[in-house]
């Protein structure tokens, strides 16, 4: 039967090893909150110090002790008073509304689904479009884009405000999330409008490219793009053609309360104050008439007047009139001119008196067209005319 002296010494030589490995693992000290040290040590039991073996490691000085006797040993602690730096935290809860922990996520497809050119797209899907956008730096002092200016990104404002601002017209006011300037950027149209963002807004962008070049290589996804561009579209249409029906309703009105007060001038008894009301009431009656209507030729139908010194392009056309791109090849001093206007191929004679209507425009006011002349003008006219109805 072994001694207990035996026993003891395996069981301490065990504690030794332990208390070895344990100190190894932990680098030989535990921090406590205070940035102090823990010695770990081992202390004889017994009934003297006397004889006392002594096995001591080389810092924080811990040792373990163990008597000749081989009684068993316990582990003391001890608490040095030696301090150390304190260790960086992680962050916290609190922490994490810090600038310094936050990190620039994509756009989430909560954002994109209500999006109408991303309808029908599935959660990968809006995943993987969300990595193409880039957050911006928001500046409140400089304007998002300006009238004019080419357009090659596109615009996602997923928290904030942008205002549009269009001359002589209304200003718009945009809450989240709405896609800003995607039409522009998709055909390489100047913008229309002047977009500023309001401090402490959220506004990502992604080049129009970038994004073209993405759906090139998901090709079901770009015919679904397609399919909602066009949607995006004829909306868009049908809502201009309702607002313009119904300001052509209040146009017919006015004109008929116009017609009636040149009326009533012409039966009340002449004053100093009949000739201008008349003349001025005449004036009115006549820009309004549906002859007056004017149209911008498209680049796919194009008009030019060729003169004899050279071809002016057409920048707006009617019945009545014609406005020529500045400057034109015609003398400082012309009052009247006659050229060949070039309608999409179709080619007509044409004269008129010319009016400088601007630094950058002439018009000329048409003469009387002979009826074929007049019946090629109607028919470019209304080919023109199509390109802004949806049928």
């Amino acid at each position: 039967m072994p001694h207990a002296g035996s026993i003891s010494q395996v069981s301490s030589t065990r504690s030794d090893r332990r208390s070895a490995s344990a100190g190894n693992a932990r680098g030989g000290n535990a921090r406590d909150q205070r940035g102090g040290e823990i010695g770990v040590g081992a202390m004889r039991h017994g009934r003297g110090s006397e004889g006392r073996g002594r096995l001591a490691t080389s810092r924080g000085g811990r040792a373990l002790d163990r008597d000749g006797r081989g009684d068993s040993c316990v582990l003391a602690a001890r608490a040095s008073c030696e301090r150390e730096e304190p260790i960086a935290q992680r962050p916290t809860v609190s922490d994490r509304h810090d600038r310094r922990y936050r990190r620039a996520m994509a756009p989430s497809g909560s954002d994109l689904r209500t999006i109408p050119l991303f309808r029908g797209f599935g959660s990968d899907a809006l995943a993987e479009l969300g990595e193409l956008f880039t957050r911006m730096t928001v500046d409140d002092a400089a304007p998002l884009f300006e009238i004019g200016e080419p357009a090659t990104a596109l615009y996602l404002l997923t928290a904030g405000e942008v205002v549009l601002e269009h001359p002589d017209d209304e200003v718009f006011r945009l809450s989240p999330p709405a896609l800003i300037g995607e039409l522009g950027a998709l055909t390489a149209l100047p913008r229309s409008t002047r977009a500023t963002v309001i401090a402490g807004s959220t506004v990502w962008t992604v080049p129009a490219a970038r994004l073209q070049a993405y759906l090139a290589q998901h090709q079901e996804r770009g015919v679904q793009f397609l399919v909602n561009l066009l949607g995006v579209v004829a909306e868009k249409i049908y809502r201009d053609q309702t607002r313009m029906s119904d300001m052509r309703q209040n146009l017919i009105r006015t004109q008929k309360e116009l017609k009636r007060l040149r009326e009533l001038v012409l039966d009340t008894v002449e004053t100093p104050l009949s000739a201008p009301v008349h003349d001025t009431l005449d004036q009115l009656i006549a820009n309004n008439r549906r002859v007056g209507y004017r149209v911008e030729p498209p680049p796919a139908l194009a008009a030019r007047l060729r003169l004899d010194g050279g071809t002016a392009e057409v920048t707006s056309l009617s019945r009545t009139q014609m406005t020529l791109r500045a400057p034109a090849p015609l003398p400082a001093d012309a009052t009247w001119c006659s050229g060949v206007l070039d309608l999409a191929g179709t080619e007509i004679p044409v004269s008129g008196t010319v009016t400088r209507a601007g630094d950058d425009r002439i018009t000329v006011v048409l003469d009387l067209l002979i009826e074929a002349n007049a019946a090629i003008l109607e028919g470019y006219l209304t080919r023109v005319q199509l390109l802004d109805i949806l049928v």
